[in-house]
């Protein structure tokens, strides 16, 4: 099965939303109505995003994981007992 395609439209939603999202296996299809403020796009763009990650639909490979491992420092030379 070929990978989802992504999609974003400019679209009017009616005055109902300033985002809006279709998550389909083949598709994604994102809708923002440029007729709200800014600051409301932001925030429904945050809540898609948000929501997507919180369903578990979308998630990290492990290899981005393996990537992002924190290794504890070298202790200061300060710090030594000896």
């Amino acid at each position: 099965m070929a990978e989802p395609r992504v999609r974003v439209h400019a679209k009017d939603l009616k005055g109902e939303t300033p985002v809006a999202v279709r998550d389909a296996r083949d598709r994604y299809d994102l809708a923002i109505d440029f007729s709200f403020p800014p600051e409301k796009i932001v925030a429904g763009l945050q809540q898609v995003f948000q929501d997507g990650v919180d369903s578990g639909r979308w998630s990290r490979s492990d290899h981005v994981r393996a990537a992002e491992e924190t290794y504890e420092a070298a202790p200061h030379p300060e710090d030594d007992p000896y």
